[in-house]
C-alpha cells in the first residue's frame, strides 16, 4: 500500500488537518501537534481530539500511518541541564498529544551536541529517548536523519544506528529518512536512491523505517544545507522519487511531502501514486 501525503497545517484546530490532506488526494499526512517553535501550548481539547479521530476514520486514513512531527525546540543531545529538562518535558508532552488524538508514532530530530564530543551527544540522545519512552506503550519515536550542519547529529545513518543501539527501548525507536537531508549530507539520492534504501534496510531492518520525507533539494550534493524544493524542481530530480516509491522500504510506510509549494502537493501525490500503481499492476 502506498501511503503518501503532505505535512498539513493545524491552524484554527487540529481536527481540520485530515480534510486539508484530503484536498490533495493524500492517503496519509503529517502535522505538528502544537506550534513547533514554542515550549508550551494549550491542551488539545477533548472535542478536537474526538473530531480528529472521527474525521480520520471518515476520510479513510489510518491513525497508525499518520506521522506527526515533534517541535523544533527539543534538543535531546544538549549538554545543558536546563535545555535537557525543558526538552524532556516537551518531548513527553508531544508523545501525550499524539496519543490523545490516536497516533502511535512521532518524528523527531536527534539533536545537536553543541560542544564536546559527538559520542557524548549520541549517549545523551539515547538517554532522553529512554526517559521519554519509560512507561509508554504502543508508541514509536522515529529519528530523522539530518543535513549535517554544525553539531547536529544524524547526518550519517550510522549515528542513528548508534543512538538506537544504546537505548533500552530499541523496539520503540525507528527512523525517518529525509531525501533532502540525505542529499545535503552527501548521499547521492539523485543517482543512487535504491542503493541508499537497500543499505538502510540492511542496516536497520525494514520494520525500523517508520517514515520518509520526500523533498527535493535546492542545494548541491554534500553542501550540508537543508533547503527543500518541490519534487523535480531541485537537484535531486523527479526520477529519483519515482524510484523511491516502488522500493520495498517505501511500501506501507508514510511518505510525507515537506515540499515548499503547497499548490503542487496534489500533483506531486498524483504523479507518484500513478508510478506506484503502474508498478504493482
Amino acid at each position: 500500500m502506498l501511503y503518501i501525503g503532505p505535512h498539513v497545517s493545524i491552524a484554527k484546530d487540529i481536527s481540520l488537518a485530515p480534510e486539508r490532506a484530503k484536498e490533495t488526494k493524500a492517503t496519509t499526512f503529517a502535522l505538528f501537534l502544537k506550534n513547533q517553535k514554542i515550549w508550551t501550548a494549550p491542551e488539545i481539547k477533548d472535542e478536537s481530539a474526538t473530531a480528529f479521530k472521527k474525521k480520520v476514520k471518515e476520510l479513510g486514513y489510518r491513525l497508525d500511518r499518520i506521522l506527526p512531527h515533534a517541535g523544533y525546540l527539543i534538543n535531546m543531545a544538549s549538554p545543558s541541564p536546563e535545555t535537557r529538562e525543558k526538552s524532556l518535558t516537551l518531548l513527553k508532552d508531544e508523545i501525550r498529544r499524539a496519543k490523545k488524538i490516536g497516533l502511535s508514532r512521532l518524528n523527531i530530530h536527534p539533536g545537536a551536541y553543541i560542544e564536546g564530543e559527538r559520542v557524548d551527544g549520541i549517549k545523551r540522545s539515547a538517554m532522553m529517548l529512554d526517559e521519554a519512552l519509560e512507561d509508554v506503550d504502543d508508541f514509536i519515536i522515529a529519528l530523522e536523519n539530518t543535513a549535517g550542519s554544525g553539531s547536529n547529529l544524524g547526518s550519517r545513518l550510522e549515528e542513528l544506528e548508534e543512538i538506537i543501539s544504546l537505548s533500552k527501548n530499541k523496539d520503540k525507536i525507528g527512523i525517518t529518512l529525509d531525501t533532502c537531508h540525505l542529499y545535503a549530507a552527501g548521499y547521492d539520492v539523485r543517482n543512487e536512491a535504491s542503493k541508499i534504501l537497500d543499505n538502510a534496510v540492511k542496516t536497520f531492518g525494514r520494520d525500523k523505517i517508520k517514515g520518509m520525507h520526500l523533498n527535493d533539494s535546492k542545494e548541491e550534493l554534500g553542501r550540508k544545507k537543508d533547503r527543500h524544493e518541490s519534487l523535480g524542481k531541485g537537484r535531486i530530480g523527479l526520477e529519483a522519487f519515482k524510484e523511491i516509491v516502488v522500493h520495498k522500504a517505501a511500501d506501507d510506510c508514510p511518505l510525507i511531502l515537506e515540499t515548499i509549494d503547497e499548490s503542487l502537493w496534489k500533483s506531486e501525490v498524483e504523479v507518484l501514486s500513478k508510478v506506484y500503481h503502474e508498478y504493482i499492476g
